[in-house]
């Protein structure tokens, strides 16, 4: 009874499954190159790596006749790919985006510069604003004060106009009063002339009649 059971312990660990382990067929093989087109023909390059690229001269049933480098020779057409293998792709992917990122790296540099220098010609804008006000304010204060002396100036022109006419009107009213003199002057010598005359026809007038006198006395 003991045999048996141990008998069954033993089938029982035996069945069970052993832990599987992940793994992965790797991909990279190497091409044997032969010297024709046909497994018999000797080996003249002991293996081309997966991804290599050569030159395809032509095709002979199963076989691609190929040139890599100085070497010519067959490997099996199943090998040959119009297009670039998986890992070759994956590769010039991978290169593409380092280069993708080193471009948004730098774009993103760039960016950073720009901001930086929209940052440092907004402070100078709001500088130059500020240095603009107070410019507008000083101009303010030249013209209110540049304003003074026009004003002055205007004034002085305006004086100088209404003393030239006051001048003139002055020369006007000489010029009359001398008028007035010299008619004054004219009027009073006439006068004289005028009594002289009235006194010489009086003294006339009176040595005649004393003569009639005289005469009618004589008689």
């Amino acid at each position: 009874m003991l045999v048996r059971w141990l008998c069954l312990l033993l089938l029982a660990v035996l069945s069970v499954p052993a832990t599987a382990a992940t793994a992965w067929v790797d991909d990279e093989i190497y091409v044997p190159v032969r010297s024709g087109a046909g497994s018999g023909y000797r080996i003249v390059h002991r293996g081309l790596k997966s991804g290599t690229q050569v030159e395809l001269l032509g095709e002979e049933g199963d076989w691609a006749h190929i040139r890599y480098g100085d070497v010519d020779g067959y490997i099996g057409k199943q090998y040959i790919s119009r297009s670039p293998v998986a890992a070759i792709r994956l590769r010039d992917a991978t290169q593409k985006a380092e280069k993708l990122e080193q471009q948004v790296v730098a774009l993103q540099e760039q960016l950073n510069q720009a901001q930086s220098e929209r940052d440092r010609l907004s402070g100078e804008n709001q500088e130059l604003q500020g240095s603009l006000t107070s410019r507008g304010q000083e101009l303010d204060k030249l013209r209110d004060v540049a304003a003074d002396p026009l004003r002055l100036d205007q004034a002085n022109r305006r004086l100088n106009e209404e003393l030239s006419m006051l001048r003139s009107d002055l020369d006007q009213l000489k010029a009359e009063n001398t008028m007035l003199r010299n008619d004054n002057t004219s009027r009073k010598w006439i006068t004289g002339v005028g009594i002289l005359i009235l006194g010489a026809v009086a003294g006339l007038l009176l040595k005649s009649k004393s003569g009639r006198r005289r005469g009618g006395w004589a008689n």
